[in-house]
Parts: C-alpha cells; structure tokens; sequence
C-alpha cells in the first residue's frame, strides 16, 4: 500500500482537447502547496470548504500558466475524507501537463484508485461502496449504472450489516447456552434458535440468488445469432446495432469470423455476437469460423437461431419439433429461441407458426417480437427490485463461504454437537461477511481491488 501521508494529485478529465480540465489534490498540505502558485494566495489559504476561487495560476519560476477556478473542500468533508483541492483549467493538454509538472515537484502522481483508497481508509465509504464507484465509471447500461448506485449509496452495507447483526445476536444466544450448561440453568428455547438459523440462511441464499442477474449487468448478457448461411443474422446484427457494422451479400460463406458488439437491452447491457453460418463447408477457414461458432454458443446466456420465415410450410409445426432439426447439440435447446427470419417476404394471409418468433429488418416495428421474446426469456424487468444485487465477483466468493458455514453450524445444531462448534461457524459466517464490507482485509487485497480502477478516481 501506498504511503497515505503523502499529497497526491492525478487529472480527473481525460486527456484531449476539451472546453476544461480538472486536476486533484489530496492530502494535509496540498491547499498550501496549491497557494504558492496561486495568485489569490491568502484568499485561499483563509478559504473555507465548499468554496470557489478565480484566479491564476503560475509555474515554479513564477510565468503565468491559465487562468483556474479552484474548489476547495477541507477535511473531513471531502470525498476522500482529507484536505483536496481541484484545479479547473482550459482543457488543453499542454496547460494540464504544465500544471502537473509544477505540482508534481511538491508531491506526487496518485495511483489507479488511490483517491477512493483513502476514502475507504478514512470512514468514507465502505469497501463494498468503494468498490461500487469503479462499477458505476465502468457500467455500459442503465440497468448496471442503477445496481452500482444502489450499492454505492450502501443498500448492499445496510443489509450485509443487518444480516451480520442477526448472525451476531444468534451467536452469542448459543455461547450463553455454553454458560447455561455449566450453571445447570434453564437451556434456551433451541427450536427457536434453530427456526432463526433457518431464516438467515434464506435471507442469504436469496442474495446469492441475485448473483446471477449481477453478472449480467456487470459483464453483459451474452446473445449469439446462429444458423444457416444467408438467413439474416448479419442484417440482425446491424439492425439491432443500428449501424452497418457487418457486411451482408447474397453469397454464402460471408461471414467466416465472428463479429462482436455491445448494446443496451431494456436498460441491460447486451454483448452480441454474429457468427458464421452453419454448414458443411471444403473451406479451412470457413471451418475455423464454424467451430468457433459452436464455442461461442457454449458460452452464451441465450442463442438465436436464425430460419428463413418462408421455408417453414407447416404451420402447425412445434418449436420443440424444429429445434430436433437445428445444427446445434440437443443441450443447447433449453437456451435456444427459433427466430422466424425476413418475415416481410411472407404473402398476406400466410398462416404463422402460433408461438413462433417472425421478425423483420426493414419492416417499422420488425424487431418488436423478437425483443420482447428475448427479454421474456431472460428475465429482465423494467425494474429492479428495490434490494441489493451481487454484481461482484469477489462478494459472490465470500457470500458462498458464509453460506457454507450457516449450513455447517444447522448440521452441527441437528447433530446436537457441542455450542461452541455452532458458535465457531457463525463467527465464520460473519466474518466472510465482514471481508465484502472491507472490515477483515489484507494489503495485497486492496492493492488488487483499487489497482483495476482509473487514475484520477
């Protein structure tokens, strides 16, 4: 870990050219080292927290650098809890770096994170929160952006300490049953301790349960768009991009890699992948694209399988009867939609498949069904529910080892082992709790957690 006495400074804007830029400072002394190359010196250094000051702002050999604004906020009433001051200059980057080599002569450039570092360190916020910022910065949908806020604001802290407490309360129930047994007093009404063991391993089973649709909003719900050549998956791909991202002939075999792009579902962010048409193919390459297609829909949350609308002549043909005749392993059926493709070439009148997906590119309102089918199929609300959602990696690990020893102290408990062995589970429950919330960590595990964030954050 960094030394958290020294000043740090880092830009907060990136770089480029842009109408401001701003750069931070934190640490005791930074306001003071900032005054000497300011030129409302005293007016600052009086400054209260909260405040705005103009003026301008010089280099160690006393030439004019740009005109700043500077914004002042004294500890503990900062986001990092010290003394920090921000610099907002003309964002052009040569004035920013000229400002940077000035300060850094005083102090030094602040690591990846290392500004939510020391709000963690000094009472701020808590690690889950902390950890919360980098996924509020790195979220690609709205869904992602409101689970991040939600955590940052300590939904998830108020209801791992709440679930913590229970599981304190309960521990120390059965460490005076040890007293009591000693004593020869009356034992405690075991059913229901027993009753309120159950009930926190439910309330955290129903939290790892949202792991799930965390992982989604984190890293994207995965959709492939799979079948034979030439049944539109190209021309899907571009319309649910809204771009002509990939190319689209007549010909088949077009498609030879994959293509892969992001977009918003619903507010949920959505990793999409156009692959190349399935087939038996005498071309290498064309070879090496289908057989990455076969791993990219192992991999998927959900797989659109691609067929001409009108070379479907039945229908009364079940869906369960046409994926029997997909190019696709039958394990793959339960995450598989038949998608009924180029359905504006239909003739009027054409009997559909009843519960059958038709879509269109070119039709207005094409797309509806097939969205809407998606979303159906996984689940994603138009809300969220107003409850924490477990969009870490790391906080999925440490529920998991609580949830381990909740189940270890109810075995002991209907083994009628010794209370001290349930009292020692439920200490380790606890404490698995303890380490999302950053109460129990280790150096090396902050150095990783803040290492993945952005300079300047």
């Amino acid at each position: 870990m960094s030394n958290v006495s020294e000043i740090i400074c880092a830009p907060l804007t990136p770089a480029g050219f842009s109408a401001i830029a701003v750069i931070r400072l934190s640490g005791k002394g930074c306001i003071e080292l900032v005054a000497k190359h300011f030129s409302h010196c005293k007016k600052l250094l009086s400054s209260p927290s909260h405040n705005l000051i103009f003026g301008s702002f010089f280099s160690e050999t006393g030439e004019l650098i740009d005109e700043v604004l500077l914004s002042v906020f004294r500890e503990p009433h900062s986001y990092t809890g010290e003394d920090v001051i921000e610099i907002s200059c003309h964002g052009n980057p040569n004035l920013v770096n000229h400002i940077l080599q000035t300060l850094l002569l005083s102090c030094r450039l602040a690591k990846p994170g290392e500004f939510t570092l020391r709000a963690f360190l000094n009472g701020k916020m808590d690690l889950s929160q902390a950890e919360a910022v980098n996924d509020l910065i790195q979220a690609q949908a709205s869904k992602a952006e409101q689970a991040a806020l939600l955590q940052l604001k300590g939904k998830l802290s108020q209801y791992l300490q709440a679930l913590m407490n229970r599981i304190t309360e309960l521990r120390i129930r059965f460490e005076l049953a040890i007293d009591f047994a000693d004593q020869d007093l009356p034992l405690p009404d075991f059913n229901a301790m027993y009753q309120e063991l159950i009930d926190i391993i439910k309330t955290a089973e129903e939290l790892k349960n949202t792991g799930e649709q965390g992982r989604r909003l984190r890293e994207g719900i995965k959709i492939c768009l799979t079948g034979a050549p030439n049944v539109g998956k190209s021309s899907l791909f571009n319309a649910l991009l809204q771009q002509n991202r990939a190319i689209v002939t007549p010909h088949p075999g077009t498609t030879r890699d994959y293509l892969e792009e992001c977009l918003s579902l619903n507010g949920f962010p959505v990793v999409i992948y156009d692959t190349a048409g399935l087939r038996e193919s005498p071309d290498d390459i064309e070879k090496e694209g289908i057989t990455k297609s076969y791993e990219l829909m192992q991999d998927s949350d959900l797989i659109l399988y691609l067929v001409e609308a009108n070379t479907v002549t039945n229908p009364s043909l079940q869906i369960s009867e046409l994926l029997s005749t997909f190019t696709i392993p039958p394990e793959l059926y339960s995450k598989t939609l038949a998608v009924f493709s180029k359905a504006d070439l239909l003739p009027e009148n054409t009997l559909k498949i009843s519960d059958g997906i038709y879509c269109s590119v070119i039709t207005e309102n094409g797309l509806k069904d097939l969205t809407k089918a998606i979303s159906q199929r996984l689940i994603l609300s138009t809300e969220l529910p107003n409850k924490p959602i477990i969009i870490n990696n790391r906080h999925l690990i440490a529920l998991s080892k609580c949830l381990q020893s909740l189940h270890q102290a109810k075995q002991s408990l209907e083994e009628n082992q010794g209370y001290e062995f349930i009292a020692f589970e439920l200490i380790s429950a606890s404490n698995a709790l303890e380490e999302i919330l950053g109460i129990i960590t280790t150096d090396d595990l902050l150095d990783k957690i803040f290492s993945e964030f952005c300079i300047g954050k």
